[in-house]
């Protein structure tokens, strides 16, 4: 019981750990203002004749808002709470007003239209935006989309044209903008994108780049990346490119080919496992025989008669080490799943479609269809523990000379971290809908696989054993 508890307070402290982690502080780097638009027909709050110059309504439905990015990425709308701020410049009917946020100042732009406006009644005079979130923030290696952007020119008469921003990708320009930096990809900056209109008025807006994920790219990547990361990133991109741009046969074939590739080292720990129980009894008889003899002499001679019994059953005593040969395979297959989609890695186009019976797998954190995948994650995962930890029928016969209570608790130890594992990964496999459709797929194969292996192994365990009795 002792042992439960301290696993128990040392997932407790893990936990609390990683949430102290996660709420440090995380500054406001930019504030992208969404200028007030109004009435869609009337645009009353962004156009005002000259007798309402003096009784500007700028809140409520279509009013001021803004995106407050943090240095980490996190967008949050905020609809504007305060008053028509008191910082204002005008030209030509132009007023700029200006307002603070955590110290960083910001600006937006309504028209009064002058009493006697001079000039072209059709001239630009002014532009407005409203963005969505990834129109001000890209992730490392992204570049400027104007998807769902709109842009309002409004003319010196106060007439609003409207303008879809993905119908009008080239009248932005961002300035040749490279993501890939001298030190690889860039983060935490800003940079400057330009909007003219066909007549010629420009307006600027910032574009923030945050972290994220590390797009897979062979100009920046190091030694990990170029060993394990790229190869299977381009294993996914030939099964992608095959099935259409399709991510979730990427994912399930590349999944099949990097298990199948891992499965002889599985293949050997088993192999290990199977000779460590039939020279149990040969070990046990040892053991007994210097039991109570504690003695260096003692001690010594013992290690060498077990190393003979290792050599008799052809014990490699370093094949315990095996299983950590699969590791770099598997993360390097974790990373690839997460990363391969990211905008500006090589293999992007091949991974287009994150459909998957009307699950996308680009979402995070994605709700009720998120939970849903977790809980197969979990599910898949928990069976796959269960028949791993069934003691295949040889093991059950195997009679120990030295039983004690320490391997009871050890056995039901394990059990208890084992089923922590499971939902661990099912808590983690909720952030990414990708990631859990990759797990889906491992934790099915590795059922198959070590179903397989249990019936392979119980005939070379009887071959063993013959072995064995004939000499």
């Amino acid at each position: 019981m002792s042992k439960k508890l301290f696993f128990i307070a040392v997932i407790v402290m893990l936990v609390f750990s990683l949430a102290a982690c996660g709420s440090g502080d995380d500054p406001i780097a930019v504030i992208a203002v969404n200028n007030p638009i109004g009435d869609v027909a009337a645009y009353d709050k962004l156009v005002f004749t000259y007798d309402e110059g003096n009784n500007i309504v700028f809140k409520g439905d279509g009013g001021l808002s803004y995106w407050s990015i943090s240095e980490a990425g996190v967008g949050t709308l905020v609809d504007y709470e305060g008053s028509l701020p008191a910082s204002v410049v005008e030209s030509e009917g132009v007023r700029t007003y200006t307002f603070n946020v955590d110290g960083l100042d910001a600006s937006f732009q309504i028209y009064v239209i002058p009493e006697v406006p001079v000039g072209d009644a059709n001239d630009v005079v002014m532009v407005a935006f409203r963005y969505e979130q990834d129109n001000v923030i890209n992730q490392k290696g992204g570049t400027f989309d104007a998807t769902g952007m709109k842009v309002y020119e409004v003319q010196r008469d106060g007439d609003v044209t409207v303008l879809n921003g993905e119908d009008i990708v080239s009248q932005f320009d961002d300035q040749d903008y490279d993501p890939l930096g001298t030190d690889g990809f860039k983060t935490k900056i800003s940079y400057t994108v330009t909007y003219t209109s066909l007549s010629g008025y420009t307006q600027d807006f910032d574009v923030y780049v945050a972290g994220g994920e590390k797009p897979i790219s062979s100009a920046d990547a190091n030694f990990f990346d170029k060993a394990l990361i790229i190869p299977v990133a381009f294993v996914m991109n030939f099964f992608g490119a095959l099935f259409g741009g399709s991510f979730a046969l990427a994912i399930l074939f590349t999944t099949i080919v990097v298990r199948s590739i891992a499965w002889p080292i599985y293949a050997k720990s088993n192999d290990l496992s199977i000779k460590m129980n039939v020279a149990q009894p040969d070990m046990q008889r040892v053991q007994a025989k210097y039991a109570t003899r504690k003695d260096p002499q003692s001690q010594q001679q013992q290690q060498m008669e077990m190393m003979a019994v290792y050599k008799k059953h052809g014990i490699n005593v370093f094949g315990c080490l095996l299983p950590f040969l699969q590791m770099p395979i598997f993360i390097a297959m974790f990373n690839v799943v997460r990363r391969i989609t990211v905008h500006g890695g090589m293999y992007v186009d091949s991974v287009i479609n994150t459909n998957f019976f009307g699950i996308n797998l680009s979402n995070q954190r994605d709700g009720i269809i998120g939970m849903v995948l977790a809980g197969i994650v979990g599910g898949t995962m928990f069976l796959l523990q269960r028949i791993s930890m069934k003691k295949p029928s040889y093991a059950k016969k195997t009679v120990s000379h030295n039983p004690n209570a320490t391997g009871a608790q050890t056995e039901k130890t394990m059990k208890f971290v084992s089923y922590f594992m499971v939902i661990m990964m099912a808590f983690a496999s909720f952030q990414s809908n990708a990631l859990a459709l990759y797990w889906i797929f491992g934790n099915i194969y590795s059922l198959g696989q070590t179903l397989i292996n249990r019936r392979l192994n119980e005939k070379k365990h009887e071959a063993l054993q013959q072995k064995q009795l004939m000499g």
